[in-house]
């Protein structure tokens, strides 16, 4: 298990192999609390590990920064309620990762079919499965 030091010094590297060994590293859920905590301006560079603990990708996901909020979409472990507010967000462009996701929900995928942008909407035709009413699932 990497030490709390020797993670903060992966995450502040400009070496992209650094930061990916850092993405892979076994670290305790507090240590990366803790480096978020105490260095904020780290967290696009945190968003962009799909093993961070699901606290800090929630309040990932509620980051002021779009390009923050962008990086924990395409990657981030979501929970429904991270989701579920990543939906709501004002950017297409974190709608549209979301409509990319292989764990997309059926109802989030209902939902997006509304989306205002068409990008969005486009997205979700060709990476997510065409969603049929229940009749027409059953046969009817």
């Amino acid at each position: 298990m990497a030490t709390h030091q020797q993670l903060l010094e992966l995450l502040q590297s400009k070496d992209p192999l650094q930061l990916q060994l850092a993405s892979l590293l076994e670290t305790s859920d507090s240590d990366w609390l803790q480096i978020f905590e105490k260095h904020p301006k780290l967290a696009f560079i945190l968003a962009q590990n799909p093993r961070l603990p699901a606290s800090l990708v929630d309040e990932l996901a509620r980051h002021p920064r779009p390009r923050v909020r962008y990086m924990i979409a395409c990657h981030g472990n979501l929970s429904f309620e991270a989701m579920q507010y990543l939906l709501q967000d004002e950017e297409a462009a974190i709608r549209l990762a979301l409509a990319k996701r292989d764990d997309l929900d059926q109802q989030f995928t209902s939902q997006l079919l509304e989306d205002t942008d068409p990008g969005v909407r486009l997205a979700l035709d060709r990476y997510q499965p065409p969603v049929q009413s229940l009749p027409m699932a059953c046969g009817w």
